[in-house]
């Protein structure tokens, strides 16, 4: 059975209904999109969470890092992820760490400052600009290599999201609470999270800046 998408209607087009349904359909067709292995997702490492590692054909670790929006920030998480990857040697029995690590930023569109903070930065950062394409009644993922200009395209089982349902991604923060959590008990907060957001449209998140715990 196919897994149907959430996707929802812009002013302009077509985008995912949030970043986790674009992971969702990333995760689930590595292969054609990139040709590389499924290893993890949302992999805690050094109190933060990396979208997505895969194993390349060379045995090299890949890490994708997937944005439903802008963001100037890509470059430096993606290094950081670098960072403490290769400190932690994730994955050792699979991944040849002698191997240079590729570094992918998937993106709608990218910040002329990630463009500058990448050509001065000693790591390799591919950027992969997607959309979401309507053709007739069928939908696809469209991306595009913006060193190479390589095309990639897959189509996408569509099912439209209410804007009632849609509940928003937990905040970076959220998360850094979270990696002090074993797995299961990261899902069970996640669950508990979804099961308040999504009781009435009046519940909503906020942040507190300011405690430091």
């Amino acid at each position: 059975m196919v897994d149907l998408v959430s996707l929802r209607k812009t002013g302009t087009g077509w985008e995912f209904a949030s970043e986790a349904a674009l992971e969702d359909f990333v995760w689930l067709n590595l292969p054609q999109l990139f040709g590389l292995t499924p290893l993890k997702r949302q992999y805690s490492v050094d109190g933060q969470f990396c979208d997505i590692l895969a194993l390349g054909e060379s045995q090299e670790l890949v890490v994708l890092e997937l944005k439903n929006v802008e963001d100037r920030y890509v470059v430096q998480q993606l290094t950081r992820y670098y960072h403490a990857l290769c400190e932690e040697k994730a994955f050792s029995e699979q991944i040849d760490y002698e191997k240079p690590v590729r570094l992918i930023a998937v993106a709608p569109s990218f910040h002329r400052d990630s463009f500058t903070d990448r050509k001065y930065h000693h790591l390799s950062i591919e950027f992969w600009q997607f959309a979401v394409l309507a053709d007739s009644e069928k939908f696809y993922l469209q991306l595009k290599n913006l060193e190479n200009e390589k095309v990639t395209k897959l189509e996408i089982p569509f099912q439209e999201k209410e804007t009632k349902d849609d509940i928003p991604e937990p905040p970076r923060a959220f998360f850094n609470r979270l990696a002090k959590c074993n797995n299961e008990e990261q899902q069970q907060i996640l669950k508990i999270r979804r099961k308040f957001l999504s009781f009435d449209q009046r519940m909503q998140e906020t942040l507190n800046y300011t405690w430091r715990g």
